[in-house]
């Protein structure tokens, strides 16, 4: 099966190389737990191979994702010189005088032609949970998940979702996804430590284990030496 690399360090020696190709993957963790960075290093990673990236902000501004990437060695001129995009959906929303709260048919309306026309390879949406709020039931959720899964897959793209533990829905989107990554920022023996655990990944012999990582000055390192019980 064809990999897409993620293009941080230890995760694809933990998935057999990376992503299996035309998926839809879940990072979930708590606020602090390096989210957004794995999917800054994911798209960056696709465009020294060669492959086109959106990354897609439903929360955060623009100018504070540009913070963010230059925060680390990342290279921001790769959403200027179109070898990708970092898109500040909520800001299109304001602009038109459309009500904030967003569901997934919206984001597929957008997402629709966007990824053909561009040729994108590589998808990254965060967050998710800010989209979940816009649902009454659990039941509504779910289906429209699974619908917009169901439409990410049929594009020729990789996707990366990003969640909050704490927001609601967390559970229903590790049930429609293909990837379960869990990273965690937790208290060991009075030291604070981010970890990250494959939980689910179809069609792969994935590393099961909690390991712990880093953030250098390139982005995430993992320890896969190290174990955390």
């Amino acid at each position: 099966m064809k990999r897409v690399k993620t293009g941080i360090k230890g995760i694809d020696d933990m998935s057999q190389g990376g992503f299996p190709d035309r998926t839809v993957s879940l990072i979930r963790g708590p606020t602090g737990s390096a989210k957004s960075l794995f999917g800054l290093q994911f798209i960056e990673k696709g465009v020294r191979s060669g492959e086109k990236g959106l990354f897609l902000s439903i929360e955060e501004g623009r100018e504070n994702m540009r913070r963010a990437v230059e925060s680390f060695d990342l290279d921001w001129k790769i959403y200027e010189n179109g070898h990708a995009y970092m898109i500040d959906y909520g800001e299109i929303r304001r602009g038109e005088g459309e009500d904030m709260l967003i569901h997934f048919t919206d984001i597929q309306e957008f997402l629709d032609n966007f990824l053909d026309n561009e040729n994108i390879k590589r998808l990254v949406i965060d967050s998710i949970s800010a989209i979940s709020l816009y649902y009454s039931s659990p039941e509504k959720l779910r289906k429209n998940l699974f619908e917009f899964c169901r439409f990410l897959k049929d594009k020729d793209v990789v996707t990366v979702l990003i969640s909050e533990n704490e927001k609601p829905g967390s559970g229903l989107e590790g049930f429609v996804t293909d990837s379960v990554l869990n990273l965690g920022y937790e208290n060991f023996n009075g030291e604070f430590r981010r970890t990250i655990k494959i939980t689910k990944m179809r069609f792969t012999k994935h590393d099961p284990y909690k390991h712990p990582f880093l953030i250098m000055n390139e982005g995430i390192d993992v320890s896969l030496d190290e174990i955390i019980r």
